[in-house]
C-alpha cells in the first residue's frame, strides 16, 4: 500500500519517495523528542514494481522481479538453464526511457542501447567484471548459436555450432574427421554473399563464417 510501520514512529509513507528521502523523514520524526541525533539507513530489500527480462535460448524466458542488486548471473539463474541451441555470448540491452509496463526489448530496436556483450562461459566461471548489476527495464538476450554445415566425406556430417576463429581443420575434426574416401586437400566452402551462392577451394587454416557450408570431397585415386 506504499507505507510501512516503524517502531516509535508508526506508519511511514514510502511510495513515490527515494531511499534518501525516507531516511530523512525517519530521522526528523525520531529526533522530535525521541532520540538524539538518530542515524537511519534504509535499503530496498525487493522491488515489486520493477523488473528485467530474460529472453532467447533459456528454459523459462520472461520477466524477473528486481531485488536489491540483481546481477546478470542471478537473472540467468532465474530463467533456468540454457537450451542446447544457446550461443556463446549474451547481450545486455537497455531502453533509453523504460516505460512502467513495457515488455522486453530487442537488438536494433529504436531507443535501445546495447550495453555490452558477455561471454556466458566466462560469466558462469566467475568473471566478476562481466557480472553487471541490472536496472529496471533491462533485457538479457541469449541468442541462438550461429552454425555451419559440414558435408561430404566426413564421418559425422551435419550442423555444428560456430566457434570464434573456427578453421576448416577444426570443423573437419568436429565432424569426426575425413573418411577413408575423402581428402583434406580437396575441400570447398560454400557461402552466401549478397544473396548469391559462392563456392571456393579452401585450405585447412582458412577461417569459416556463420552460415558457411564446408564440403569435403572424395580424394583422387
Amino acid at each position: 500500500d506504499g507505507e510501512f510501520t516503524f517502531p516509535l514512529v508508526g506508519r511511514v509513507k514510502a511510495a513515490g519517495l527515494s531511499v534518501r528521502a525516507i531516511e530523512g523523514d525517519l530521522r526528523s520524526r525520531l529526533a522530535e523528542g525521541l532520540l538524539k541525533n538518530p542515524q537511519v539507513t534504509v535499503e530496498v530489500a525487493e522491488y515489486r514494481s520493477q523488473r528485467v527480462f530474460v529472453i532467447g535460448e533459456v528454459a523459462k524466458p520472461g520477466p524477473i522481479q528486481l531485488t536489491g542488486g540483481t546481477t546478470l548471473l542471478e537473472a540467468l539463474a532465474g530463467a533456468g538453464s540454457l537450451t542446447e541451441r544457446a550461443g556463446g555470448d549474451l547481450l545486455l540491452l537497455r531502453p533509453t526511457a523504460p516505460a512502467p509496463d513495457a515488455g522486453p526489448v530487442l537488438p536494433g530496436a529504436p531507443g535501445v542501447t546495447e550495453v555490452r556483450s558477455v561471454n556466458i562461459q566466462e560469466l558462469q566461471v566467475g568473471a566478476i567484471s562481466d557480472n553487471t548489476r541490472l536496472v529496471h527495464g533491462d533485457t538479457v538476450f541469449v541468442p541462438r548459436a550461429e552454425t555451419i554445415d559440414v558435408i561430404g566425406q566426413v564421418n559425422n556430417p551435419g550442423q555444428y555450432t560456430m566457434e570464434k576463429g573456427l578453421t576448416v581443420l577444426r570443423a573437419i575434426s568436429m565432424a569426426g574427421g575425413v573418411t577413408r574416401l575423402g581428402s583434406a586437400n580437396r575441400v570447398k566452402i560454400m557461402r552466401i554473399v549478397d544473396g548469391k551462392k559462392i563456392e571456393r577451394s579452401a585450405k585447412l587454416d582458412d577461417r569459416l563464417q556463420p552460415g558457411d557450408t564446408l564440403i569435403v570431397q572424395t580424394r583422387l585415386f
